[in-house]
């Protein structure tokens, strides 16, 4: 099964293979991982070639960085500045002009981590960095919070005065920045879910509507899908809706095949109908607090492949199991097309 409806996936991941080892990205230290290879965007549409997306937003991936504090921006994050240079070749022709047109929007990386000075300069590289029409097509930035598993140094960071602020600063530049937040109950744990709904509070607080800034949730804030624990699954619920209850925050739903498998063995069943059942508890409450309007697909490829049922052939079953997911809904034509593209156009700008 796969939709009828045009798809824009909202994440998906690149990397040319100069940065598919530990040098690139130190999560890649494992040479035989499945992901420590090139994924460059002819892979992605050979993936996705059952139902081909009219379009694709692309999300960050983690690059190498060095100790701040060692020396200068340019040097301590050069593999993200690279990551840049990847994508402004792919705008720019270099893989052909399918996958240019194909690459609509861009999440990059941004050091929020080190105070609005930093960011600024940051800024400054990444324009000068990208050219125009990259430029144009980056829409967000994303710092991977999920890693960040010490609660203290968590809550050091979201709570400072220099992260609220580069978070408030987004929605009131001139190209509207989004910031995609990537939390995680089940490796982070829940207090990462519930400290952030402190932080939105700060986000918003004494800002006007249409400066708020879009705050795009990853992966339903990847939940234990397999915990047992009833409060657990309450816990989850009651940050969702608190997220939900501000307009300005959108929600992926993407990245589940990595969280339904316990252990290192991938998910195991390919039936949609199935897949979908095991995760209703989870999608009933994320279509009750955002409804479709605010529900965008994304297959988080090739991550989708590591724990997916058929390996590298994941993309059309997790497309199988949304459009189940939106079946079992009851989702309208309409809904349904908010999810497949437009919540995506309307929360990137595209």
């Amino acid at each position: 099964m796969s939709s009828k409806h045009p798809t824009l996936d909202s994440h998906i991941h690149l990397w040319p293979a100069s940065a598919a080892d530990a040098n690139g990205h130190a999560w890649m230290s494992d040479p035989h991982f499945i992901l420590s290879k090139q994924h460059i965007l002819s892979d992605y549409t050979s993936a996705s070639s059952a139902n081909p997306p009219t379009g694709v937003v692309y999300v960050e991936t983690d690059r190498r960085l060095e100790d701040p504090s060692s020396s200068s921006l340019e040097s301590w994050a050069s593999e993200a500045i690279k990551e840049l240079q990847f994508l402004r070749s792919i705008v720019e022709g270099d893989y052909g002009s399918e996958a240019s047109a194909l690459l609509q929007g861009i999440v990059t990386w941004a050091p929020v981590h080190q105070g609005q000075d930093v960011f600024s300069q940051w800024l400054e590289i990444a324009e000068k960095t990208t050219g125009p029409e990259t430029w144009r097509r980056i829409k967000g930035f994303r710092f991977l919070l999920q890693a960040i598993t010490d609660k203290t140094e968590f809550e050091n960071l979201v709570f400072s005065d220099g992260f609220i602020s580069i978070l408030k600063s987004l929605g009131r530049h001139e190209k509207k920045f989004s910031f995609d937040v990537g939390i995680d109950q089940r490796s982070g744990a829940t207090w990462q879910l519930e400290t952030f709904t402190k932080v939105v509070e700060k986000v918003y607080e004494g800002v006007p509507e249409e400066e708020r800034t879009v705050l795009i949730l990853n992966h339903m804030c990847k939940p234990s899908y397999t915990s047992t624990s009833s409060d657990s699954f309450v816990r989850w619920k009651s940050c969702i809706q608190n997220f939900a209850s501000h307009p300005q925050a959108y929600m992926k739903l993407s990245g589940a095949f990595s969280e339904l498998s316990d252990d290192a063995s991938p998910v195991n069943t390919v039936d949609p109908n199935v897949l979908a059942q095991r995760m209703k508890p989870w999608t009933d409450v994320v279509f009750d607090a955002f409804g479709p309007q605010r529900v965008m697909f994304g297959s988080d490829w090739p991550v989708c492949n590591v724990k997916g049922p058929k390996g590298e052939g994941s993309w059309p079953v997790w497309t199988s199991v949304v459009e189940e997911v939106l079946s079992q809904r009851k989702c309208t034509e309409a809904e349904k097309a908010r999810v497949w593209s437009g919540t995506a156009k309307e929360a990137y700008r595209l």
